[in-house]
């Protein structure tokens, strides 16, 4: 019998994750000696990546320990691997609540992948699985009889009968006519560039306000930069606050329950007006009263004031914004699968700046830090950023606003997040996947996929042997920068591709 090969595109989260669960199915089925598996990662370090490869203690998580855990139906895993290894933690760990509640910085959670991958790395190997890493970028894919050949940097190929794409986070390329000015940074991530080529006293300009921008920021505070910081982004709004615990909301009006109803009663998907209303009954129901809804709204507000206002409710607990979308967390993907396309794109129009900010906040440790810097007015808040254009005569990259205001900034970071759809990736791999059709995009963006079985769409046919995860699904999957959501999807598409290979034993 041949050796059947399983590929994964990416050894970062999402990566290891299905590298350990792949290797842990295969060897309960005994079927490991017949399966190897490769890892392509272009870093020198599996588990690192752009996200955990940072050296800033500034770079925190967004989410508390226990939902980071990196093996499927575990997300305690990291919190129990906290406690356990408290002795060589120190000041690694911030707002902690116990372990189990901490936030901690990314670097030691990169620490935390790396040590998962090399022990389930070895242990593959001692169990006689043919396992291995290749550290080289994968540039394109070609479709073959029996699976893929994948195009590396360096002039290599490599073949594999299934490929699973885990490529992590992708970084926007919005701005591509600025990638060749020396004084343009095109992410955030990685720290290095920033530090060594940005003066500790110059001003520096920042693309976006939200939680990438908040990254931008701690890595200047953390390296004691002096010069004005200025945020630049189309509404102005920073991230919410998180609180030390959100408190768990049994929801009565916004749930499957209801949605479902609309379904069976109306023989319809629900609608976004719909399920703004229930939010709307659940959030007055939690305000036990009237809540004043022209007061929520945040555009055209000091970023400042809105900040002071939310460590204080963040102290208190948290409000209705916020503690709703955290409870509704293992139920939102679901209710997003339920939208039509045409509600989907309504959604990100009309609700997707407030979803982002209340559903995805900044620690409340990083949040005191952005408010001094804001005291001492270091830091400001530029919203309705219309276009930005670097002028040779000015020496400079001119940031033009809606009301015609124009300023003049020599150094800039683009820290506008992720790209969402397919076209503003910055990847010669998912570029390539889309000229040759390989991927579909989707319009609600990322790529279409079968949200059950993680397989890649395209032709309106799935692949049997081609699968996805992480954020090149956003626009399918809601959640996917939620490592505790990345890993229950890896655990459904390991489930499929083993099953593809070896059958589903009664």
């Amino acid at each position: 019998m041949s050796l059947i090969n399983i590929t994964i595109i990416g050894g970062g989260a999402c990566g290891i994750s299905a590298f350990i669960e792949l290797f842990l199915q295969l060897r309960i089925a005994k079927s490991h000696e017949n399966v190897s598996i490769t890892i392509i990662e272009e870093n020198q370090e599996v588990g690192k990546g752009l996200a955990f490869g940072t050296k800033q203690p500034g770079h925190i998580l967004n989410t508390q320990a226990d939902l980071m855990g990196i093996h499927f139906t575990e997300p305690q895993h990291f919190s129990d691997w906290l406690i356990e290894h408290d002795a060589r933690i120190g000041s690694e760990v911030v707002d902690n609540q116990g372990e189990n509640k901490a936030f901690t910085t990314r670097r030691l959670y990169g620490d935390y992948l790396k040590e998962q991958f090399e022990h389930y790395f070895e242990l593959a190997k001692k169990e006689g699985m043919r396992v291995e890493v290749i550290r080289a970028s994968a540039i394109k894919i070609a479709k073959m009889t029996a699976g893929f050949d994948v195009h590396l940097s360096g002039n290599k190929k490599h073949a594999c009968n299934y490929l699973v794409l885990a490529p992590g986070t992708p970084v926007a390329n919005n701005y591509p006519e600025l990638e060749d000015n020396k004084h343009y940074f095109g992410s955030p991530w990685p720290s290095t560039p920033l530090l060594e080529n940005i003066p500790k006293d110059a001003d520096v300009a920042i693309l976006g306000s939200s939680l990438s921008a908040i990254d931008a920021l701690m890595t200047l505070a953390d390296n004691a930069y002096t010069g004005k910081i200025t945020c630049y982004s189309l509404d102005g709004l920073m991230p919410r606050v998180q609180s030390d615990e959100h408190e768990r909301i049994e929801c009565k009006f916004l749930t499957l329950k209801k949605l479902h109803e609309i379904q069976r009663n109306e023989l319809r998907n629900p609608t976004i007006k719909e399920i703004f209303r229930l939010f709307i009954q659940e959030a007055e129901a939690y305000a036990d009263g009237a809540i004043d809804w022209k007061a929520t709204k945040r555009m055209g507000k000091p970023a400042d004031q809105l900040l002071a206002e939310d460590i204080e409710i963040a102290r208190k607990g948290g409000d209705a914004l916020v503690n709703i979308p955290y409870s509704l967390r293992y139920e939102s993907s679901e209710m997003w699968k339920w939208l039509d396309e045409s509600e989907k794109l309504k959604f990100k129009k009309w609700l997707g700046p407030y979803w982002a900010v209340n559903r995805h906040c900044m620690p409340l440790v990083n949040a005191e830090r952005v408010r001094k810097l804001f005291e001492t007015k270091q830091l400001s808040v530029v919203p309705r950023l219309k276009e930005v254009v670097f002028d040779e005569n000015k020496n400079g990259f001119v940031l033009t606003c809606e009301d015609g205001q124009e300023s003049v900034e020599k150094y800039l970071i683009n820290a506008t997040g992720p790209a969402s759809s397919v076209k503003m990736m910055k990847s010669e791999l998912m570029q390539n996947l889309a000229k040759d059709n390989l991927i579909e995009a989707e319009n609600a963006g990322g790529i279409k996929i079968n949200t059950e079985t993680m397989q890649v769409i395209a032709g309106k046919k799935a692949y049997p042997n081609f699968y996805a995860v992480g954020h090149i699904t956003n626009g399918l999957l809601l959640d996917v920068n939620a490592v505790w959501f990345n890993v229950k999807m890896i655990g459904n598409l390991s489930r499929h591709l083993i099953s593809q290979i070896i059958g589903n034993p009664s």
